[in-house]
């Protein structure tokens, strides 16, 4: 019995090491914006929670795993906790499981889309991640390339929840809001990817241009601000992505005025959406 339960335990801490090839913020971020446009679309049903499951598992959570194999070299010099460069998983074994959740992102879709612009959506999921991470693409070498193809996998899973679930358009201006919002959070990744950077020899944004990276982000949000107040007719998304735009700016602003430590500032922009993520959930379901 001692012997069957040690290797329960054993096996149990193999399937966590692997799910730790995903990033758990990803994980929230994904399952959370794929219920809240089944929840815009007016829809709340089992059906939508287990496709933001299947989603998040298999699309997203390939992404980021084999992001993990590719970045194991990298991870090694500031990451050496994670599952590969710590050796908890080898890299032959990392390599397969990120392969097999390629092939189930590339097959699952086809058994649930509803029209081509859901299947798209579904099948550029696993498309961003190889093309972000795989040689000779390699999008994460170049800035530019990464922060589009990091902002469109972000908007994705909300965009399918809705359009899943609608065929009314009225809300894309919020969608393509979130879009921008995007761009002008994402290079502030690179502050906290700027030791690896430098011992890679790879271009890093915060490397160039210093705080002047926070600057650049602030007026990125205000602009997003002012054109979230313009095309979003929909008093309460407006209301929301208002918020996003604003409570961002301000955190932005506290670490650059106060010199808190900036490696922290775009986990601390991540764990606010997702909070401002879940109150928009409860808030659309309360109407």
């Amino acid at each position: 019995m001692i012997l069957k339960n040690v290797e329960l335990k054993n096996r149990i801490l193999i399937l966590v090491n692997y799910f730790k090839l995903f990033r758990f913020d990803a994980l929230l971020i994904s399952f959370f914006t794929y219920i809240i446009g089944a929840s815009l679309a007016g829809k709340n049903k089992v059906d939508d929670v287990l496709l933001a499951f299947t989603v998040t598992l298999i699309s997203t959570n390939f992404i980021y795993s084999f992001n993990s194999w590719t970045d194991r070299d990298i991870d090694r010099i500031n990451k050496s906790y994670r599952p590969i460069p710590s050796g908890k998983i080898s890299q032959h074994h990392a390599f397969i499981y990120a392969m097999f959740l390629l092939i189930c992102s590339l097959i699952y879709p086809f058994f649930i889309f509803k029209n081509a612009i859901t299947l798209l959506l579904f099948l550029l999921l696993p498309v961003l991640g190889v093309l972000y991470s795989a040689e000779p693409f390699r999008f994460r070498k170049y800035p530019l390339l990464a922060t589009i193809t990091i902002s469109t996998g972000l908007v994705i899973p909300i965009l399918l929840g809705y359009l899943m679930n609608s065929d009314d358009y009225s809300t894309m201006p919020f969608f393509l809001t979130l879009f921008f919002y995007c761009l002008a959070v994402i290079p502030l990744k690179q502050i906290e990817e700027e030791k690896e950077d430098s011992a890679c020899k790879l271009p890093n944004l915060f490397i160039k241009y210093g705080k002047n990276l926070l600057c650049v982000s602030v007026m990125g949000l205000l602009l997003n601000f002012i054109i979230s107040a313009l095309i979003i007719s929909d008093f309460q998304l407006r209301l929301f992505s208002l918020l996003f735009n604003s409570s961002t700016m301000i955190v932005v602003l506290l670490f650059f005025k106060f010199e808190l430590k900036l490696h922290r500032l775009y986990t601390v922009i991540i764990q606010t959406v997702i909070i401002e993520s879940m109150l928009l959930y409860i808030a659309l379901n309360m109407i």
